[in-house]
């Protein structure tokens, strides 16, 4: 047995609604996030061209010159110096990933300043109301007080010395 064709209901189709709308990227906000992560490549840029020129100096200082002999060590080897150098050639690429990261995320969750993301977390976790008792205890503690203060005025009547 065959069913007889359908024709299809057409609904009319709305629009689909964006569950988050964002700033477009050239908004006044958006620019001030980006300029974050912008100092961070800025940064990186920066020392990273400086890591290339210390590295090419190193390497120019060790090779020997074409007449010279290769038996000596060079002159001015210092163990600590080139380990330093390292140290804060080092620092400076890590601090610049790190800015630049750290620009990329916030411009990414959409937070644009310290007071927002403070906000932002104390509302997800929580922390506006963590010391606050609910509405209910802070009923039920006001009577247990009031109680407390009638079953002690009851005992210590003016009469008794204290």
């Amino acid at each position: 047995m065959a069913r007889p064709p359908t024709v299809p209901v057409s609904s009319p189709r709305t629009a689909p609604e964006n569950a988050y709308e964002s700033a477009p990227i050239t908004s006044s906000r958006s620019l001030r996030q980006l300029s974050i992560f912008f100092l961070g490549a800025t940064c990186f840029l920066a020392s990273t061209a400086i890591t290339r020129r210390a590295v090419y100096r190193r390497n120019l200082r060790l090779k020997p010159k074409f007449y010279e002999p290769n038996t000596n060590p060079h002159e001015h080897f210092s163990p600590m110096a080139d380990a330093m150098q390292a140290l804060n050639l080092a620092t400076m690429n890590v601090f610049s990933i790190g800015v630049m990261l750290a620009g990329g995320a916030l411009w990414s969750v959409d937070i644009s300043g310290l007071s927002e993301m403070q906000a932002s977390l104390r509302g997800r976790l929580g922390y506006d109301s963590f010391d606050r008792p609910p509405a209910a205890v802070e009923g039920s503690l006001a009577e247990a007080v009031d109680t407390l203060r009638k079953e002690e005025g009851e005992n210590h009547s003016p009469r008794t010395p204290r």
